[in-house]
């Protein structure tokens, strides 16, 4: 598969299995006072969320403004519906996209050994938590596990990456629950028809 195909399917399965969001997600970033966007929870004043909201109508409005602002004024909802209109939803697959093809899918290309497509995908959908700690996860584990094996690598990410990302118990039955979530996305996911990618479990060597 090509850069841009990875980069397109890792986005389709972070929206398809909702790990950062829907659509019509707004919440409070944890960051500061500004609103955290969408699918990709696209967030801060003047940066990443004033980009999503300039590339859909009445998005202008949002802008440059602090979620206490818009909460304090009862216009929580109408972002919502704002961002969850076609256009809003068509801003938020083409910025992801990009992020995918820009950001994530450089990082994981320097992976030793991430070369199965679906195992490359399955690591994509988690780099929204931090391309860098995903690369480094994988590179500090890649001569102790296969990571061509779909199974291990979700095996990986379910019973370590809250140790790799140094986010403490507290994370662990939630990263355990999206790795097995999003295992079962990708092994269910169509690549054959498209890509040419064997069907998941016919290719060998846990593939």
């Amino acid at each position: 598969m090509t850069d841009e195909q990875l980069a397109k399917e890792i986005a389709n399965g972070i929206i398809s299995t909702g790990v950062e969001g829907g659509f019509n997600s707004v919440s409070r970033s944890s960051a500061g006072d500004y609103p955290s966007m969408g699918v990709s929870q696209w967030e801060g004043i003047g940066g990443r969320g004033d980009l999503l909201l300039s590339y859909i109508d009445g998005g202008a409005k949002f802008a440059g403004r602090k979620y206490s602002d818009i909460r304090y004024n009862g216009e929580l909802e109408e972002l919502k519906a704002l961002l969850n209109t076609p256009q809003g939803q068509e801003a938020q697959r083409i910025l992801l996209s990009q992020d995918c093809l820009d950001r994530y899918v450089p990082q994981l290309k320097r992976v030793p050994t991430l070369d199965d497509s679906r195992c490359f995908i399955y690591a994509g959908i988690w780099c929204p938590t931090s391309e860098y700690v995903v690369r480094q996860f994988l590179t500090n584990r890649c001569n102790r596990y296969n990571l061509r094996s779909l199974e291990t690598i979700k095996d990986v990410f379910k019973n370590e990456y809250y140790i790799g990302a140094g986010v403490g118990e507290v994370y662990k039955e939630g990263y355990a629950n999206r790795a097995e979530n999003t295992y079962y996305y990708v092994a269910a996911i169509d690549l054959t028809t498209p890509y040419g990618v064997p069907v998941y479990g016919e290719a060998g060597n846990g593939r």
